[in-house]
């Protein structure tokens, strides 16, 4: 899949854009400021219908306006799709082909993209629930279902904390009920654990090996963390310790008012020779172990689904040495497409620059290169 061109209006402060990149390489050259990032954010909002950033939706309107407009046009092999998400103070809606789509879980998986992006060290450095939502994030764009029991077990998980609270001041209230629900998060956990076990499966069965490529040295891989205590997917067993926790825990569910087991509490742990990354590694180990895991998950979208998603990098070669800087142009393959900001074009490796479409960005204005070289030139002087 290729992103042909993206339309903004209102969107942070573009009042209206409109890019055409090329299919495989793409370079955005600004200032900070400048605008190049939002591009980016775009793309990821067309996609994921959210923004990487934090804050609310309203706060991607151009502040001189009510409502916002993204549209993308998306090359497959042989058709054409487009792409849209409205967004207003109050409402979000989302469009493929002029259609609405009703569920944001159906909208996505059909535009995909791995992206690196400034905050992306959060991912080592921030919290579980950072690391849940990236993994919810990528299995989502392989397995469209995947999300949708991501869904059913946050609605069930909520209607549970509730009925725990009910059931600690009324002492008539039906435990039959709780069980019903208990069946039910027994079933959509079955059904997640399942995907996530078999994606970091194959996350780590190459991660290790990018990672040396990368750096020259140590060893990398994730472990899973969940607290039913497992290392691989078995189902009787997830059946038995779940149901074993929720019974012997549940009169601290009831006086705490929340479920204490459960999916909706893994985290990923980044291991540096066998050592946690949050504590043993330095930022710039951090930053590169965000980009082989990134790389990894390239790799299995292109195993899983037979084609790349697209790349989105933004500024990520500014504090990265040039050894590695081409360590990592390595990875970019002719059949990827590749959207990269930068505020210094010297920090490109020259042949990937000359083979790219360059886009020159300046107070949310968009202007295509005249030419490459010329371009390089004119940052050396």
């Amino acid at each position: 899949m290729r992103l042909k061109s993206l339309n903004l209006i209102n969107f942070r402060n573009y009042e209206e854009a409109t890019i055409e990149f090329s299919p495989g390489i793409n370079i955005l050259v600004g200032n900070n400021g400048s605008g190049k990032t939002n591009i980016l954010e775009g793309i990821y909002v067309l996609s994921l219908t959210k923004s990487n950033r934090y804050g609310k939706d309203e706060d991607l309107i151009n502040i001189n306006a009510n409502n916002l407009s993204i549209t993308g046009e998306v090359v497959y092999d042989d058709y054409i799709k487009e792409y849209q998400v409205l967004m207003d103070k109050f409402t979000k809606r989302v469009y493929i082909n002029h259609f609405q789509v009703k569920k944001i879980a159906n909208y996505i998986s059909n535009f995909c993209i791995t992206s690196f992006l400034p905050n992306d060290i959060e991912i080592i450095k921030g919290s579980p629930s950072i690391r849940r939502n990236l993994l919810n994030i990528q299995i989502g764009q392989l397995y469209n279902h995947y999300l949708k029991y991501v869904n059913e077990y946050n609605s069930l998980l909520k209607i549970r904390n509730e009925y725990l609270k009910r059931l600690y001041i009324n002492s008539f209230a039906d435990f039959k009920y709780l069980e019903v629900i208990n069946q039910k998060m027994l079933d959509a956990s079955l059904k997640i654990y399942y995907f996530r076990f078999f994606y970091l499966e194959n996350i780590n069965n190459i991660l290790p090996g990018i990672y040396r490529k990368l750096s020259g040295k140590s060893s990398l891989k994730i472990e899973y963390f969940n607290n039913i205590g497992l290392s691989s997917y078995d189902e009787e067993q997830i059946k038995e310790t779940l149901i074993s926790k929720w019974k012997k825990n549940l009169n601290k569910e009831m006086q705490q008012g929340m479920t204490l087991t459960g999916l909706h509490r893994d985290d990923l742990i980044f291991l540096i020779d066998g050592k946690d990354a949050r504590t043993f590694a330095s930022q710039g180990q951090q930053r590169l172990i965000v980009i082989a895991y990134k790389i990894a998950e390239l790799l299995v979208f292109k195993k899983i689904k037979g084609e790349y998603p697209v790349l989105l990098l933004d500024d990520v070669f500014s504090e990265i040495d040039i050894k590695r800087r081409n360590n990592i142009i390595k990875y970019l393959k002719q059949d990827m497409q590749v959207i990269i900001t930068t505020t210094d074009i010297l920090d490109i490796n020259e042949d990937l620059v000359n083979s790219a479409k360059v886009f020159s960005i300046k107070n949310g204005k968009i202007t295509k290169k005249g030419g490459v070289k010329n371009a390089r030139r004119k940052n050396k002087n």
